[in-house]
């Protein structure tokens, strides 16, 4: 697994205020908020923290090129991350910035047309950069690239440090965490929630976050709810430590790197994301039709062992028998190792210090994707006490901003974060939906 170890509590309360279900990211970090503020509660992970797509993901957290929509979002979450740095422990979080490069002039205008279209909306600080600043930061460069978009305000963490770390924390805090306990359902009094199903037992509560990423549509179906996400595969990897390797975080589409903090660099890309034909994609295809025509540049249509186990899994099952994700304890998609050694010959060529690299690990995350590529963070009015955090596709850059949103809603708050973009009512009362990058 894809991440640090962490022990957890040995026993199942009868009762708490609230229930986190599932221990990735956004979970964490709601749980740790819920229990500083002296709130009872308990999170339950069916398998090991952060050991999905929280532990498998790339490591950016970024502005670059995002939508000017998403400016206020990624604002909040840098943010965020600063303060879980500061109050919880080693995240492996770091402001480092990054840097796209371009190869002429005419990506050089999209990157500018980027910046327009964020100009007044909060990005932090990106800026262009002339063919000789981008020589001054990489100077062991062989391209003499045009230029370059550079965030200095962006960086990164590390997925394998982040999720066990703050769930630690949460844990120091008063949170109950038990790990290798799948929530199979709810129970319901006058229409509310009233209790959390799991395979250990029965915990009476009023209030539960639905941290649950790529389950959340199964979990949720079950019991009536429909969320409409799909989710797609990517393959990464890394190298062992290097000296003499580019600082921070940069690449291009074809090519991307992270600098570890152990001095190692994590290695990926966008082409050759996988896209599982499952039955979701096959009914949800029209809603998505905006988005696939926006991604078809880097997505591949995917029959694998993904889709084919998909296509056997149960959507409705009764609460006193295993759930599909008991089965499926950790969503592990089939590793793609020629992605991580595709971008390390593009690294190789461009920074003469990778050439004495090998790929050490390769693996592979999901990432969920919602129709109008906005994540879900609200309140699911058809059930009191419910709420919901998914369809994230930048987790890890928005998962601050995100947890605290849902925590402030839930305590009865008025979130800092406007929150009306993130509704899961939204796909569903006739508002208007905006397809964003």
């Amino acid at each position: 697994m894809r991440t640090a170890p962490f022990t957890g509590d040995e026993t199942l309360p009868a009762q708490s205020e609230v229930v986190v279900i599932g221990g990735g990211i956004n979970g964490v970090i709601a749980a740790w908020h819920l229990a500083r503020e002296g709130v009872p509660v308990l999170l339950c992970e069916k398998a090991e923290i952060g050991c999905e797509a929280s532990g498998r993901a790339f490591g950016w957290i970024s502005e670059l090129m995002l939508d000017p929509c998403k400016m206020e979002l990624c604002r909040a979450s840098k943010a965020g991350w600063a303060e879980l740095q500061r109050e919880v422990g080693e995240t492996g979080y770091r402001v480092e910035g990054l840097c796209y490069l371009a190869a002429d002039q005419a990506e050089l205008d999209q990157f500018a047309g980027w910046l327009d279209s964020v100009h007044g909306t909060g990005a932090a600080d990106s800026l262009l950069l002339t063919a000789g600043a981008v020589r001054e930061r990489f100077p062991a460069a062989t391209t003499p690239w045009a230029g370059g978009l550079y965030a200095p305000s962006d960086g990164s963490a590390e997925p394998q440090l982040a999720a066990p770390t703050i769930a630690a924390a949460a844990r120091r805090g008063g949170a109950r965490i038990v790990t290798q306990c799948a929530v199979r359902g709810l129970e319901r009094a006058n229409g509310r929630v009233s209790a959390v199903i799991t395979e250990r037992g029965v915990v009476r509560t009023s209030k539960v976050i639905c941290a649950t990423n790529a389950w959340s549509r199964f979990f949720l179906g079950n019991l009536g709810i429909d969320v409409p996400q799909l989710w797609v595969m990517m393959s990464m990897g890394c190298i062992g430590p290097l000296d003499g390797g580019p600082v921070g975080c940069g690449g291009r589409n074809e090519w991307a790197w992270r600098r570890q903090i152990d001095g190692g660099y994590s290695l990926g890309g966008l082409g050759g994301q996988r896209f599982p034909v499952t039955r979701d994609s096959i009914r949800l295809f029209s809603r998505f039709v905006p988005i696939l025509k926006v991604e078809r540049p880097f997505l591949k249509l995917s029959f694998g062992p993904e889709a084919r186990r998909d296509w056997r899994m149960a959507r409705h099952w009764k609460l006193d028998a295993p759930a599909p994700f008991e089965t499926v304890r950790i969503l592990e998609p089939e590793v793609d190792r020629s992605r991580a050694q595709l971008s390390l010959r593009q690294l190789g060529a461009e920074f003469p210090s990778f050439r004495r690299a090998s790929v050490t690990e390769a693996w592979s995350g999901v990432i969920t994707v919602t129709p109008d590529n906005l994540p879900i963070a609200s309140a699911v009015e058809r059930v009191p006490g419910l709420f919901l955090i998914t369809g994230c596709a930048y987790g890890l850059t928005w998962a601050p901003a995100l947890a605290r949103l849902v925590v402030d809603e839930l305590l009865g708050r008025a979130p800092a974060l406007d929150a009306r973009p993130y509704r899961l009512g939204r796909f569903f009362d006739g508002s208007p939906l905006h397809v964003t990058h």
